[in-house]
């Protein structure tokens, strides 16, 4: 695509919160097909898109919607805080088998796959403790420790099957963002967003993590961005990681009560104490429906460094983030504008 112009682009996962960013920005340049499970799911995307019925766990659906497609977006995952291990199996690994088989199906000659900073794993254990993209990722093949949950699971062996697939010459390129926030839908792919409400709400007696944790926020529109330079001017094969800058949660947590003129807790709640309270609530969530907003997996996440290098996108795709200042004062100034920041 690079130097093409404009191409007919298939976007899976385009209702999600991720997705929907990402379609929207590839229609600023090509025409946009969008796979959609239902039309319920239909408002708010980009106008003029072109809309096919189907669900990436169907690949005759997956056929269809790439019938005519130049090029193809993999975003769909399922991001979920509570689910059954088969429908993480069903659809983050079904889904990214399906799409790789309809796309050759198809001939689609630029693929991408959307992966996830979790897929390259931890990264205290890295000598650099920032993962790029030549990172192998950990799991517990071989490995000291457990898979965290199945989401870490299955975006880790999609990745290694998406690696698998360049390896046999697909034409695939793989992205990995970091911890994404930013306006948009309170889905739980916006965790970081549900936090700082709950923090501006004062619903948290403590913290969880420790202050020198190394993670990697990056804005919602910038991945975006970030996604469409990777289809339009990456070479097929290459990996990504689109990132923002790294930070440990005590600069995150001092920023947001900077920026949002609330009092952050100062306090730390010692892993045992939250993995058991983190117990508590998903069983109770279990059981009345409800999403709980801390689960023992939850902890163990807080428990690592997620730091990302995004050097390469840098270099060979002019992917420039906006600082963690700017993107969570843009995402604090649209809370307050939606009447959603209760202090």
């Amino acid at each position: 695509m690079a130097g093409g112009g404009a191409v007919r682009v298939l976007v899976t996962g385009g209702t999600g919160f991720l997705g929907r960013r990402v379609a929207q920005r590839l229609a600023r340049d090509h025409e946009v097909v969008l796979l959609v499970r239902a039309p319920a799911e239909r408002p708010g995307l980009p106008a003029g898109a072109r809309v096919v019925a189907g669900d990436v766990t169907d690949r005759a659906s997956l056929e269809r919607a790439l019938a005519g497609c130049d090029a193809a977006v993999h975003a769909a995952a399922l991001v979920k805080i509570l689910a059954p291990a088969a429908e993480f199996d069903r659809i983050n690994l079904g889904g990214l088998d399906n799409f790789l088989a309809a796309a050759r199906t198809a001939g689609v000659e630029r693929q991408l796959y959307v992966s996830s900073f979790i897929a390259l794993g931890p990264t205290e254990r890295l000598p650099g403790r920032a993962a790029d993209e030549g990172a192998e990722p950990s799991g517990p093949h071989g490995a000291s420790r457990r898979w965290i949950n199945h989401y870490e699971r299955t975006k880790t062996l999609a990745d290694r099957r998406a690696r698998e697939a360049i390896a046999a010459g697909a034409p695939l390129s793989v992205v990995y963002p970091g911890v994404v926030y930013g306006p948009g839908e309170l889905t739980e792919g916006n965790i970081v967003v549900r936090h700082l409400l709950d923090l501006a709400a004062g619903r948290l007696p403590g913290l969880v993590g420790r202050r020198r944790r190394l993670w990697n926020y990056v804005f919602v529109e910038d991945v975006a961005d970030g996604v469409a330079r990777a289809l339009e001017q990456g070479v097929a094969g290459s990996r990504y990681c689109l990132g923002g800058v790294n930070v440990s949660l005590g600069g995150f947590y001092d920023l947001v009560g900077e920026i949002g003129g609330i009092r952050v807790p100062r306090r730390r709640i010692p892993d045992p104490v939250a993995k058991t309270a983190g117990l508590a609530a998903r069983e109770w969530a279990r059981m009345t429906g409800g999403t709980p907003k801390l689960t023992p997996d939850l902890v163990e996440v807080y428990r690592h460094d997620w730091a990302l290098d995004s050097d390469r996108a840098y270099a060979e795709l002019g992917y420039r983030p906006r600082s963690l200042r700017e993107g969570l004062e843009e995402t604090v100034s649209w809370l307050r504008e939606t009447g959603r920041w209760q202090r």
